[in-house]
């Protein structure tokens, strides 16, 4: 078969197989009445939202053009659980409206439920609302996600969490059904999870709250052997919710997107050119940084590396630097020091390469590269087909040139 062009994406069936198997065992093991939802803004390459569908996946949407994509690719819209700060109005209506998931982010939701619950009368909706909670009180050693703190949600300790749940109460027709309980963090530990399930026991006592369900979205890890993986936290979480909820009443929601895919996913580069530059050796690549981390905030990434010639000839150098293919002076990857001296043809694979990266990727320079999906008997299938300039000029216009007379 011919070598694929690179730079490309590949996903290997099997891997992502192996971690839709571990999340869906791992609920079933400690709690059993459950939803699996996957992160759409995570990656939303079409055909792994095909895919996930099929596995019985919920799409997790934060926006009104990711829940119309996951409504044209089939998935029912009840199967919809619609989170996010910014929401637009009639996709919020369109879900409850459908029976599907809205977990309350903004102050606005809660007009528009008062709004909702004056025009269908007869209606009886069900949400839930994300819980903004201190992690440095419930884990005193947790380092959050941002110096300012979490600014999703309804804050429980100043009061904005029970002022919003007795708005809800006051309409006759709309329940608060769940708690979203999504906080990111730095460490992803099986304690923080352990203390949001905690806390969502809590609140639920605190508030008399009889809920249909408990929604602990995402931000596990995943696709590492030296990190915790699903069995480690639901063990965790199902314990602490068990002290207060029954399952067989209320339904334990999982959102994982990053750790979900990452395994399977790698992105794959080929060196073009290695370059003396005062005594420095810098190898050029057909990838770049903008592909693996757009936002440049990531210092390390995971590899492997595949020769094209036999290693046993070649010296050794004491630093390579991996450089992208970009004219920008910070499209340098990582540095390789005293390991076997890189040639052109030898080639790059970035692992865990799938959270973010290909939907983040900007068409800067070069568009955006192919997608293969490996299937578990080895065939490729094309995913995605590298962009050029017909994908590009898509929905642009340039005007007819306008001849002045001088």
């Amino acid at each position: 078969m011919k070598p694929l062009q690179t730079p490309f994406f590949r996903i290997k069936e099997q891997s992502l197989q192996y971690d839709i198997s571990l999340l869906k065992q791992s609920l079933a093991d400690n709690w059993g009445n459950y939803i699996a939802a996957y992160s759409v803004k995570t990656n939303s390459l079409p055909w792994l939202l095909n895919y996930l569908k099929e596995q019985e996946f919920y799409a997790e949407v934060v926006s009104k053009m990711e829940y119309d994509l996951a409504v044209r690719l089939g998935f029912p819209r009840k199967h919809i659980i619609y989170n996010g700060p910014i929401k637009d109005k009639k996709t919020f209506e369109t879900v409850l409206l459908a029976g599907g998931y809205v977990n309350l982010d903004s102050n606005y939701e809660l007009d528009w439920m008062e709004e909702l619950s004056r025009l269908y009368p007869n209606r009886h909706f069900k949400v839930g609302l994300r819980v903004n909670c201190d992690l440095s009180l419930l884990c005193h050693e947790e380092i959050p996600a941002s110096q300012e703190g979490g600014r999703f949600g309804y804050c429980y300790e100043n009061g904005v969490l029970k002022a919003a749940l007795e708005r809800l109460s006051a309409l006759p027709n709309v329940w608060a059904a769940g708690l979203h309980m999504h906080t990111s963090t730095q460490s992803r530990s099986i304690q923080v999870f352990g203390a949001l399930a905690k806390m969502a026991v809590t609140i639920a006592k605190e508030y008399a709250l009889c809920l249909d369900y408990v929604d602990m979205g995402g931000g596990y890890f995943g696709g590492r052997d030296d990190k915790p993986d699903y069995r480690d936290y639901f063990k965790e979480i199902c314990k602490e919710l068990s002290a207060y909820f029954n399952p067989q009443k209320t339904i334990l929601i999982a959102e994982p997107g990053v750790s979900l895919i990452s395994r399977a996913t790698t992105f794959e580069t080929s060196v073009i050119d290695v370059k003396d530059i005062r005594n420095r050796k810098f190898v050029v690549t057909d990838g770049s940084r903008t592909n693996l981390n757009p936002l440049v905030t990531r210092h390390v990434y995971p590899h492997h590396i595949h020769y094209i010639s036999d290693t046993s000839v070649r010296k050794t150098e004491s630093s390579q630097w991996i450089c992208g293919a970009t004219c920008m002076e910070y499209d340098k990857l990582f540095e390789i020091i005293d390991d076997i001296a890189l040639v052109p043809g030898d080639q790059i694979i970035y692992d865990t390469a799938g959270g973010y990266t290909i939907c983040l990727n900007p068409l800067f320079i070069n568009y955006l590269p192919a997608v293969y999906v490996e299937h578990e008997d080895g065939t490729l299938f094309t995913a995605r087909k590298a962009w050029d300039n017909e994908e590009y000029l898509q929905k642009n216009y340039v005007e007819k040139s306008k001849r002045r007379n001088s």
